[in-house]
């Protein structure tokens, strides 16, 4: 049977029809469908449309050409696929890792790729951490600075001086796309059709290479979208404990996808048990790296591994996700070559020192960071 291409004129609803039985949509009408959608006047309609079309690619199996259309319409809105981004020059010539995270994952943990930036970056690693407020957590990464003190609202040259200083700066992604952050925000509980690529574009300034941690295991969809975007160097990842619960980053103990984008090229996926592909750790309790009850424990439980304090399945946690992005930044050959130098990092207090001096940097204080500390743990 024929499929007849639909029009603009009756978007989005021919491309929900489409999906509802099975078939799947090119990028052209996906973008089309899209649009439409953001363009709804009506907020509840429009929020009904948008669930159906992104979760209705997700029943289906999203493909490429449906994720790109999505994400053109999308970014659209911005003009972030457009914009000329700036570059930021490096002395030495140094790799600057931009590190993002689908969010929505099926177990909820402390902010572990936020702390990881913080071990990674005392290691010599410049990093670009994309943020944004949770949703499904109790803390998302711009929830963790926020309650930290750290004001990411300072000017762009003001956060390029304390990247070159302190190897780390912090962008919003509701910052840089206001618009469609404006229509989106808030809505969805579990990864969609748009996750698999969304927050690693969002970037304002232009990255080296990206760590991209994906809540679903489909890193290689993740990876042809994002190569399709110009994404030229990266590492998508995510790992569980049971097939249905993904992580946006890696654990000890679990099963891990991973694929590497290598000069524009998209390697072959690793699946396996991260244990056998690291050979670190004999035992891990998740319990360790679940989210507290309430935000500032949360917190707390991340501050306390920052100074050095943490259970060794913490560490762990943070060390291995640390080690990706100084693999990425060229500072190590392997994973595990990268965990074995964070873990000494860690173990200093090289770590705590440079994050205080990020802190007071971003217009924070050290005696309000003790404040949290101390409300949870005594010296």
């Amino acid at each position: 049977m024929e499929i007849i291409k639909t029009t603009k004129n009756n978007e989005p609803y021919e491309s929900l029809y489409k999906l509802n039985v099975g078939y799947s949509l090119d990028e052209y009408e996906t973008e089309e469908a899209m649009q439409k959608i953001l363009n709804e006047k009506d907020s509840q309609k429009r929020i009904s449309l948008l669930t159906m079309l992104l979760n209705g690619i997700m029943v289906k199996g999203p493909t490429v050409n449906e994720v790109s259309g999505l994400l053109k319409a999308s970014l659209d809105l911005d003009n972030i696929l457009d914009a000329k981004k700036p570059k930021i020059n490096l002395e030495n010539n140094e790799i600057l890792v931009g590190v993002a995270s689908s969010g929505k994952k099926g177990n909820k943990t402390i902010n572990i790729t936020s702390i990881s930036c913080m071990v990674a970056a005392a290691c010599g690693v410049y990093i670009a951490k994309a943020c944004s407020h949770s949703t499904s957590s109790k803390t998302g990464s711009s929830d963790f600075l926020d309650i930290c003190g750290i004001n990411i609202q300072i000017p762009y040259d003001k956060k390029i001086e304390i990247l070159k200083k302190h190897n780390i700066a912090f962008f919003s992604i509701e910052d840089t796309t206001p618009k469609f952050a404006k229509l989106y925000g808030g809505v969805f509980y579990a990864p969609h059709a748009m996750s698999f690529a969304l927050a690693g574009l969002s970037f304002p300034v232009q990255i080296d290479s990206l760590a991209y941690g994906l809540a679903h295991p489909n890193v290689k969809l993740s990876a042809e979208v994002l190569k399709k975007f110009g994404i030229k160097n990266a590492l998508i990842y995510s790992s569980t404990y049971d097939g249905i619960h993904y992580l946006d980053e890696l654990t000890p103990i679990g099963h891990i996808n991973l694929v590497r984008i290598n000069n524009g090229f998209v390697e072959k996926t690793i699946s396996e048990e991260i244990k056998e592909a690291l050979g670190l750790v004999d035992k891990f309790d998740i319990s360790n790296i679940k989210e507290e009850k309430d935000k500032e424990k949360n917190i707390a439980v991340a501050l306390n591994i920052l100074q050095g304090n943490g259970t060794e399945d913490q560490i762990n946690a943070i060390c291995i996700n640390a080690a990706i992005f100084i693999l990425l930044s060229g500072k190590a050959k392997t994973l595990k070559e990268g965990y074995l130098k964070a873990k000494r990092v860690i173990n200093t207090k090289k770590v705590w020192n440079n994050f205080i001096k990020i802190v007071e940097s971003y217009g924070g204080s050290e005696k309000h960071i003790i404040e949290i500390l101390n409300n949870y743990y005594t010296s």
